[in-house]
């Protein structure tokens, strides 16, 4: 049987130790507690933005404003020092994100014309156990601002991730949450930068980037998607979209991907997705298709069930795997931390040499969001 070497014991000490300096808890906010009313974000029924509310059950917490052009006062610093460990390690990270969106915006005009507080982001720390796989630790980073200087449609992206899901365009859909990617493809996680373009708010048309993987030598890529969005009914809605890329050490490919989006009511949604991709190193095409249920339940937590099936056309084992999995999502000492666990059973099969059996598993990771940040 094909499994991955890990060292699981010094992993889950590290996260464990992670999760309990996080647990400090603060005055007057107990984990778990509500934000204000949500009414006005309930009243959108279609399918994906019933979809938005399970997924964001919480409010972002306002950035402290400033006086503009006050040299003294910096908004890319906050002094935390009297502050709870969470505070601090969240200033920590947007701080230093800050700057360095500032510094590369000046590249196009003035150093100090940077809207600071519009440096958002999300910090993922945690891992995923299968008996199949074993332990695949994950250390994800993802950060976008404007750049004002350049055009107000050029975002800049740095982050650690998953750079073979992002290229190819086969990682989770933006307002899926739930899920750290459709599919796991073993890769190592990499630090990507990134200009990417954003077209009109419209149903239909063409968005791109272009970057590079932060290494030696460095690998660039260049991607573009055709999108089409329609509302089906008040309650249902379906995307698509068609990205075609190149990277350096890939070469060409395409991804088509699909999916639909039904809400049952404010507390239930379901939601259907598929994609196919091809490039240059691959047998035949990989495919994905999946079914999630997601649901919010009392005090502003949520969980979701989905079931899946992929694999890749052509190869010796065409069928790669299938299986559930759930996970329970819920606030974790901060409006804006989280914490995210749950089960998965699943019958995976990478090679004919491999005897398909099945496989359990468990996830663990903590989400700490920053800025105004949106899925």
């Amino acid at each position: 049987m094909m499994k991955r070497k890990s060292s699981p014991t010094f992993t889950v000490f590290l996260l464990l130790g992670f999760a309990l300096l996080l647990a400090t808890p603060r005055p007057g906010l107990p984990a778990g507690a509500p934000e204000p009313d949500l009414d006005a974000q309930q009243t959108q029924t279609a399918g994906h933005r019933a979809v938005d509310e399970v997924q964001s059950p919480f409010g972002q917490a306002e950035e402290p404003s400033t006086e503009a052009g006050d040299e003294f006062d910096d908004e890319c610093n906050e002094e935390l020092e009297e502050a709870a460990l969470q505070e601090r390690s969240r200033e920590l990270v947007r701080s230093w994100s800050c700057h360095t969106f500032r510094w590369f915006d000046s590249w196009w005009g003035d150093r100090y014309d940077f809207d600071e507080k519009s440096v958002n982001g999300l910090l993922t720390v945690g891992g995923r156990y299968t008996e199949y796989y074993g332990l695949d630790t994950k250390f994800r980073l993802r950060v976008r601002a404007p750049l004002p200087n350049l055009t107000s449609r050029w975002d800049l992206i740095i982050g650690r991730l998953d750079e073979e899901a992002f290229v190819t365009d086969t990682q989770g859909q933006d307002r899926t949450f739930y899920n750290p990617g459709a599919v796991d493809g073993g890769e190592d996680e990499a630090w990507l930068l990134g200009l990417g373009h954003r077209g009109k708010e419209r149903k239909s048309g063409w968005d791109y980037s272009v970057g590079v993987r932060l290494r030696l030598p460095p690998e660039p890529y260049v991607k573009a998607s055709w999108f089409y969005n329609k509302d089906l009914s008040e309650r249902s809605d379906f995307r698509f979209r068609q990205t075609f890329f190149w990277r350096s050490d890939r070469g060409f490919g395409t991804t088509s991907r699909g999916d639909l989006a039904y809400g049952i009511n404010l507390k239930n949604v379901l939601r259907w997705e598929a994609f196919i991709t091809t490039h240059d190193e691959t047998e035949g095409g990989q495919w994905y298709a999946g079914q999630t249920w997601y649901h919010l339940v009392a005090e502003r937590s949520a969980f979701s069930l989905r079931s899946f099936i992929r694999g890749e056309t052509g190869a010796e084992s065409s069928l790669k795997e299938y299986g559930i999995d759930m996970i329970y999502r819920r606030p974790f000492t901060r409006e804006w931390l989280y914490l995210s666990v749950g089960p998965s059973v699943t019958w995976p099969r990478e090679v004919l040499e491999d005897r398909r059996e099945m496989s359990l598993g468990f996830n663990l990771w903590l989400e700490m969001e920053f800025g105004s940040w949106r899925y």
